[in-house]
């Protein structure tokens, strides 16, 4: 495919690295692998943009692996939907065939609603169940990774290490004042250290090409005392060329979140384990340009105690390599 293959987009490899599929209240990113197009066709140095918009919408409440509804329990709340749109701008730099560094920031827009029940005995004079609901926009945790990328003939393996930086507020109120719990705020408060490994091939002479990825993701520094839990995930895809400027993709993106930890922390409804299937298109234009569309169904979702999560999700992005 040309210069149109070799546009990068790694800086979305960030932020998939350090996507939180589920929590408690459904403060979430959305875990597709698009980085794996492009990454290992670059050769030479040079700078890309791109531009990645998610709509993700965690409107199911889940205990372990079964849905659930409103439950109405004295004194508790009902999840009701958290409605993420994250948009994510990215720059990277490649020195050479090998070795890259990149920067990505969000820029986040959620909404979260719960119904708070009064307790029986306000009830008994009554009180009705109040619908509280948070408004949040800004600019979210950045994160900022290297990479190194050795070509093995047909097969491409590569490793990378960053830091995600604790640039999102965590203060957000809502209309009457009260603070969110921190899995529903733009950033977490820490400091995470970010690593993984890739490897990429073709099956042979077929317009067929196949991507194996690992990540983890883990806090070396917080705030506030909450701890938010290790991320691991694991995807595995596949990439058929339709013609030289257009392909289809498929994924299956699994994840496992441990439980947060600190007195800020919810424990007992934190951290599961996710399946998705992930299919996608990808289109190169222009001199430079790419775009790629997603949808990702879940397969799998099993949780710790009662969150919520997502239904299907959307992912649209543009590329574009100087």
């Amino acid at each position: 495919m040309g210069s149109i293959t070799r546009i990068s987009i790694l800086s979305i490899l960030i932020f998939f690295a350090t996507a939180n599929a589920s929590a408690n209240c459904g403060s979430a990113f959305c875990s597709i692998n698009t980085h794996s197009e492009t990454q290992f066709d670059r050769q030479n140095r040079g700078f890309s943009m791109n531009l990645r918009y998610e709509f993700v919408d965690l409107d199911q409440p889940r205990e372990g692996k079964n849905k659930i509804g409103v439950r109405g329990e004295p004194e508790g709340h009902d999840e009701i939907e958290t409605t993420n749109r994250n948009l994510i701008l990215g720059l990277e730099y490649a020195f050479d065939q090998h070795w890259a560094v990149a920067v990505q920031l969000p820029f986040l827009k959620r909404t979260h609603t719960h119904i708070h029940n009064p307790s029986e005995e306000h009830a008994t004079e009554g009180d009705q169940p109040e619908r509280e609901t948070w408004n949040f926009s800004g600019i979210g945790d950045a994160r900022v990774i290297g990479r190194y990328q050795i070509n093995l003939g047909a097969s491409s393996v590569g490793f990378q290490a960053g830091i995600k930086l604790p640039t999102g507020a965590r203060d957000g109120k809502n209309d009457v004042g009260e603070l969110a719990e921190r899995t529903l705020q733009l950033g977490t408060g820490s400091t995470d250290f970010m690593a993984g490994a890739i490897a990429k091939g073709a099956f042979g002479e077929l317009p067929l090409r196949w991507f194996v990825q690992t990540q983890w993701q883990h806090a070396i520094a917080t705030k506030d005392d909450f701890r938010p839990g290790d991320d691991i995930g694991v995807d595995f895809g596949l990439r058929y060329f339709v013609t030289e400027a257009l392909a289809a993709n498929l994924q299956l993106n699994a994840r496992f979140k441990l439980r947060d930890r600190g007195v800020n922390a919810e424990p007992e409804e934190s951290g599961g384990k996710y399946l998705y299937l992930s299919p996608g298109l990808s289109y190169g234009f222009g001199s430079g340009f790419q775009i790629s569309c997603y949808v990702q169904v879940p397969l799998y979702q099993s949780v710790n105690g009662i969150q919520l999560t997502q239904s299907t999700s959307y992912v649209v992005g543009l590329s574009y390599r100087f």
